[in-house]
C-alpha cells in the first residue's frame, strides 16, 4: 500500500472509528478501495492546502476540495457496504 493510500485510509479510521475493521479489511483486499482512500487524502490535503492560502481563490478552492472530499467518501462507505 503506498503513503497516500494509506494516509487516505487513517483519516478515514480516525473519521469512523466503528469501521476501521472493515476499512482495513477492505483496503487489503481490494485495489480499486485503496485508489479511493488515495483520492480521499489528495482531496483532503487539497483542502488545507486552500483553506490556509492567500490566494484570493482559496476559499472557493477550499469548498470545491470539501466537496469533492465528500463525495469520495460517500464512495467509500457505499463500498464497505
Amino acid at each position: 500500500m503506498e503513503r497516500s493510500e494509506r494516509s487516505g485510509l487513517a483519516r478515514l479510521m480516525l473519521r469512523y472509528p466503528d469501521r476501521r475493521e472493515a476499512l482495513r479489511c477492505k483496503a487489503a483486499e481490494d485495489a480499486n478501495f485503496r485508489d479511493l482512500c488515495e483520492a480521499y487524502e489528495a482531496a483532503c490535503v487539497a483542502v488545507d492546502y486552500w483553506a490556509k492560502s492567500a490566494e484570493p481563490v482559496g476559499p472557493e478552492r477550499a469548498v470545491e476540495y470539501q466537496q469533492l472530499a465528500a463525495a469520495v467518501e460517500e464512495d467509500i462507505l457505499r463500498n464497505l457496504s
